[in-house]
């Protein structure tokens, strides 16, 4: 189970995804104390090891409309210092002391300008648009889990639904069976 809660629908969206994929996730993680008080923290981010490497994807949720500031303050999102934090906070917690580390960033737009994508897009994080996230990565991750499934089913020939606690999930999964998703 992960505490505390997402802030919204997209980033309880991104939590199930990256469960589903395999990863440890921890919403709202505190990476860094402004100066004049509070805190910030990273939306959604999930870890998990594959093999001799620690695999980290840090997501953000937002919108992208507000020309050069919000550029600017995703920047201060993946700043190396948070991304730094993000790092140490997971090799503590799989007491992963290798060297191998693939860090993921992604920035998830549920609302956007075509010139603040491009710009963003120049920051070297993978920044997509909300349609295009459930698309490509969420509706792809739900058929693979489904194909191969972490156990058998009881009761072969029955339609395989997703765990419950993945409620938005198992709501997207309905409306593209039912042909309700473009």
């Amino acid at each position: 189970m992960r505490f505390p809660f997402a802030a919204n629908w997209v980033e309880e969206l991104v939590a199930e995804w990256l469960q589903l994929e395999g990863y440890l996730v921890e919403v709202g993680l505190p990476v860094s104390v402004a100066r004049k008080g509070g805190r910030y923290e990273a939306d959604v981010v999930g870890a998990r090891v594959r093999g001799n490497s620690l695999e980290i994807a840090h997501v953000e949720c937002g919108q992208l409309a507000g020309g050069q500031s919000s550029v600017n303050a995703l920047m201060k999102k993946f700043s190396p210092s948070n991304c730094t934090r993000i790092e140490a906070y997971f090799r503590q917690r799989f007491g992963f002391t290798g060297a191998n580390v693939n860090y993921h960033k992604m920035y998830i737009a549920s609302f956007w300008s075509k010139p603040t994508m491009q710009g963003a897009g120049n920051l070297g994080i993978n920044v997509r648009p909300l349609p295009d996230f459930i698309r490509n990565e969420v509706l792809q991750a739900i058929n693979r889990w489904k194909r191969h499934p972490p156990s058998q089913p009881k009761t072969p020939g029955q339609h395989i639904t997703l765990p419950q606690t993945f409620w938005l999930l198992q709501l997207i999964d309905y409306l593209h069976n039912k042909g309700l998703l473009k």
